[in-house]
């Protein structure tokens, strides 16, 4: 099979599968790609650690507040898939979205680094009930109407949805902060009522979930907290599922290090706040433009090539980062990054959704996988803060080797201890 697509996943001829989508369903695969472009599209990820700079906050401090976003995440992801899975996957979205509007509001008035945290914990509950539930929501529609083989494609098509929308909050970010630092914050609470109302015309899909309004209040909570066990026992039982949380967890590490490390980099470097979200844009609509073709890659190379080449591009590309200081080199790295962001969700999740039998449990499972990205993040951010950010780069680069070295262990694991991904054709 050498040059063939090494998958399980059936290639989807794109115009033919959207010529042939029920009304029903296209109404709502438009409205899913909106909440998805509006969901995440947060006007102040370009400048968020210069606002909090100017609000008094030291570079600790500011590190430490990506600390407490994972550590919020990891307390309630688990439990909000599970919230997902129970009350509807639309539901969630929804409520998720209207936490970032509350996150939004206090970030704005905030001045000191309590009232941060408590606008940062609101946004990782924000990210903790989308996150999961909105790809949960995708693939249950799809298989609804009988079409779960289209997953691959749908998802890479909605991930370049939510990149493109925040390419476009990114600059309009950087704009808006040329004008006031704290504008972006209200912009965003502004697109995030937005995505609020777009899920809330999504179709219901509380009839395909276990919650019954006449079961006791005990009972739901120890069904609930069985859910919880069992996503995790899942997870853990699953070696195939349990390296490919392992590996999203370092790839998502670096790939949301940048949200931290490419402002104070820029900044020692002359860029302005008009000219980061413009950069930032542009590296975002570079990552949406990949996401739509990731389930192309797929089929054409294979996902074992995609998963090794995406980390160590990754890691090579931080540690060169770390020697360049300006010119056309600089932007080629960027550019770099930015195409591995986009390839990173339309790769994985299809894998994810592969190993998960049960869909009643899907956006719990998949907020397991959230959780350990989280963990390893939280981890990260911390020890980034007290490293300083005079050589960071060149630390996210040897993160990313060791993680590397890591799962390349894992993976040559002896067959009966560690099975073959489904990507991967059988041997002898």
């Amino acid at each position: 099979m050498s040059g063939a697509r090494a998958g399980s996943e059936p290639a989807v001829d794109e115009a033919v599968a959207d010529a042939a989508v029920p009304g029903a369903l296209q109404r709502d695969l438009r409205l899913f790609y909106l909440f998805r472009l509006l969901a995440t599209s947060y006007l102040y990820v370009p400048i968020f650690m210069l606002f909090q700079e100017s609000r008094g906050l030291s570079f600790f401090q500011r590190l430490a507040l990506g600390g407490v976003y994972s550590a919020v995440i990891i307390l309630v992801e688990v439990p909000t898939g599970v919230f997902a899975d129970r009350l509807g996957r639309r539901r969630s979205m929804m409520v998720g979205a209207a936490a970032m509007v509350a996150s939004c509001a206090i970030a704005f008035w905030a001045r000191s680094f309590t009232w941060f945290v408590l606008a940062e914990s609101l946004a990782a509950m924000s990210m903790a009930l989308c996150s999961g539930a909105d790809s949960a929501y995708l693939f249950d529609l799809l298989a609804h109407h009988g079409r779960a083989q289209e997953y691959g494609h749908r998802e890479s098509s909605a991930s370049a949805m939510h990149l493109l929308g925040s390419a476009i909050a990114f600059a309009g970010g950087g704009l808006a902060a040329a004008i006031d630092l704290s504008l972006p914050y209200v912009l965003t609470a502004i697109v995030a009522a937005c995505a609020v109302v777009v899920a809330a015309m999504l179709g219901d899909d509380r009839a395909r979930h276990r919650n019954d309004p006449r079961t006791p209040v005990v009972a739901k909570l120890q069904g609930w907290w069985s859910d919880v066990v069992g996503a995790v026992v899942h997870v853990k039982s699953n070696r195939r599922l349990a390296w490919l949380v392992g590996y999203s967890a370092v790839v998502f590490t670096l790939l949301r290090a940048t949200i931290y490390v490419y402002q104070p980099y820029l900044d020692e470097r002359g860029f302005g706040t008009v000219e980061i979200g413009l950069l930032f844009s542009g590296m975002y609509i570079a990552a949406s433009g990949i996401a739509f073709r990731t389930h192309r890659l797929r089929t054409r190379y294979g996902d074992e090539p995609l998963l090794w080449g995406l980390l160590a591009v990754l890691a090579g590309s931080f540690l060169l980062l770390g020697r360049v200081s300006t010119g056309p080199w600089l932007a080629v790295l960027l550019a770099v990054q930015a195409l591995a962001s986009g390839i990173f969700s339309p790769l994985t999740k299809p894998l994810l959704h592969e190993q998960i039998a049960d869909s009643g449990s899907r956006a719990a499972v998949l907020s397991v996988e959230s959780m350990a990205r989280r963990v390893a993040l939280g981890v990260f951010a911390p020890l980034a803060g007290l490293y300083g950010q005079a050589q960071i780069m060149v630390l996210c680069g040897v993160v990313g080797l060791f993680g590397m070295a890591i799962l390349a262990v894992a993976r040559l694991a002896p067959r009966e201890a560690m099975p073959l991904l489904p990507s991967e054709p059988p041997k002898g």
